[in-house]
C-alpha cells in the first residue's frame, strides 16, 4: 500500500480515539516498555512530545526522571533532527509543526542513545514504519549512535504492508497495547 494512503486511513482512525480510550491505552503501552528490559538496561531514553493521539510518553519520561535515566527529546533544525536532555527546568518553545521543543541553548545534545523511541502512523509486522513523511527520523537515525530502535503504537495501527524505501529504517520492536512485535 502506498505510504500517503495509509498516513491517511490510519491518522484518521487514531484521532477517532476518545480521550478516554487513548489515556487507558497509553497507560498500558507506556507501563509494559517501563517494565521491559529495554527500558530497564537503558541509561538513555529518547522519546517523543504526542501529537495528533500518538501514544502518550508522560509515564516514561517520568519514570527517566525516577530512576535517573538521561531523557532526550527531539528538536529540527530546517532539515534536520537532534534530541536535546531533558531537565526539570527546561523551556519550550512550539515548532513549525506546533510540537513543544527544548529552546535552552545551553541543553545537551545526545551522542548516543540507549533506548530510541520512534513516533509513527503505522507499523507492519515486519516492524517498518510509516511516519508523518518529512525523513527526519529516517536521516537522523542512519548516523546516529544508539542500542535500541522502537516504536509506540496502536494495535489498530498495523497495517497488511508498507512499501518500503532505501532510507526506511526498520524498528527493533513495535510495542502496542497487546504487547511486543520483536
Amino acid at each position: 500500500m502506498i505510504k500517503s494512503s495509509i498516513r491517511k486511513s490510519i491518522l484518521k482512525r487514531r484521532l477517532a480515539l476518545s480521550e478516554a480510550n487513548l489515556a487507558s491505552l497509553s497507560s498500558s503501552i507506556q507501563t509494559r516498555l517501563i517494565e521491559s528490559d529495554y527500558f530497564i538496561r537503558a541509561k538513555s531514553v529518547a522519546v517523543y512530545l504526542p501529537i495528533k493521539n500518538e501514544v502518550e510518553t508522560d509515564k516514561i519520561i517520568a519514570a527517566c526522571f525516577e530512576m535517573n535515566k538521561k531523557i532526550f527529546l527531539p528538536k529540527l533544525h530546517t532539515t534536520d533532527l537532534n534530541f536535546l536532555a531533558l531537565k526539570p527546568d527546561s523551556q519550550f518553545q512550539k515548532n513549525k509543526f506546533g510540537i513543544p521543543e527544548i529552546c535552552n541553548p545551553e541543553a545537551e545534545i545526545a551522542e548516543h542513545i540507549d533506548l530510541m523511541i520512534c513516533p509513527g502512523i503505522a507499523f507492519d509486522s515486519k516492524k517498518n514504519r510509516v511516519g508523518y513523511g518529512g525523513g527526519y527520523y529516517d536521516r537522523y537515525l542512519t548516523s546516529a549512535s544508539y542500542n535500541h530502535l522502537g516504536m509506540l503504537g496502536f494495535s489498530m495501527q498495523k497495517t497488511e504492508s508498507i512499501s518500503v524505501d532505501s532510507f526506511d529504517i526498520p524498528m527493533d520492536f513495535i510495542l502496542t497495547e497487546n504487547g511486543f512485535l520483536n
